[in-house]
């Protein structure tokens, strides 16, 4: 018996209800009566349809580089309860946090992230077997665990309709390093479309980068030789336009753009130096 416990990619940007989602398209920096949260949440749920190109090697080497089109259901939701909130979106910067305000004005927010949670682990009721064929080698380097578990501090400052945010978080789930962000972002109101722009970069620790990109000895086999890397900066883009299409109805569309450092992409777990991911759908807000 397998199971597998899969959690998005997370470096949220915005506070307890995510900034700029469908649900929060009117949210802004708090005003002096607002420096204080509220109590409450959402959820908004998306049919959506994705065209991407990943830089990850695929368990079928001929299918590495290729794009990929796929329809899915997408969810985002936020709680905030006194001082303490929980996060989970759909954006490519979003993911699922668990924490703590520690300051609230009309331009700061300082975030205490209890729990910041990314990758997955798959669970086995039996030890699995010692991987003894090159096949079998490949499929438990790509099926290798990448859960992770960190706590750490989120800034956000804000400028009309501008932001800009810092994170800083390292792994007490297993020791797996630190990761880092800092991002500038910017929205647009045109009519009833609202625009929005972000502009950044990650920082992954040599040991974060090695958890994600490395290959020991004793994993190693002829298509994934031993490897090991440095610390990384990753720049991305994210550029995105929502419309409301009733009451409770937005549609969306993100197109996500990140570039590889020289250190990632040498990797043989990644065949490219570049990922772009492109979303659209229908987003019911709750």
């Amino acid at each position: 018996m397998r199971a597998v416990l899969a959690m998005l990619a997370v470096a949220t940007l915005g506070q307890s209800h995510s900034v700029w989602s469908a649900a929060s398209a009117s949210v802004q920096a708090p005003s002096e009566q607002e420096s204080a949260r509220e109590n409450g949440g959402f959820l908004e749920v998306g049919l959506t349809v994705q065209l991407d190109r990943q830089a990850l090697a695929q368990r079928n080497p001929d299918d590495d580089g290729d794009g990929d089109f796929s329809i899915g259901l997408m969810l985002s939701a936020g709680y905030q309860y006194d001082r303490y909130f929980v996060e989970a979106t759909d954006s490519w910067f979003g993911g699922v946090n668990l924490g703590a305000n520690l300051l609230q004005t009309p331009g700061v927010s300082v975030d205490l992230l209890l729990a910041n949670i990314a990758g997955h682990i798959s669970i086995e009721s039996d030890e699995p077997p010692a991987p003894v064929t090159e096949q079998e080698r490949n499929d438990a380097i790509l099926d290798r665990d990448s859960l992770y578990i960190a706590a750490g501090t989120r800034i956000t400052a804000y400028h009309g309709d501008s932001l800009l945010q810092l994170r800083l978080l390292s792994d007490w789930y297993d020791d797996n390093g630190l990761q880092g962000s800092a991002r500038l972002g910017h929205r647009w109101q045109v009519g009833n479309w609202n625009f929005q722009g972000i502009v950044g970069a990650r920082y992954y620790s040599s040991r974060f980068s090695n958890y994600l990109y490395g290959v020991t000895d004793e994993e190693a086999s002829q298509r994934f030789p031993t490897y090991t890397t440095g610390n990384a900066w990753i720049p991305e883009v994210e550029l995105g336009a929502s419309y409301p299409l009733g009451r409770d109805w937005v549609y969306t569309s993100r197109l996500r753009f990140k570039q590889l450092p020289a250190s990632v992409s040498d990797s043989p777990l990644v065949t490219d130096d570049q990922e772009v991911f492109l979303t659209t759908g229908i987003h019911y807000v709750f």
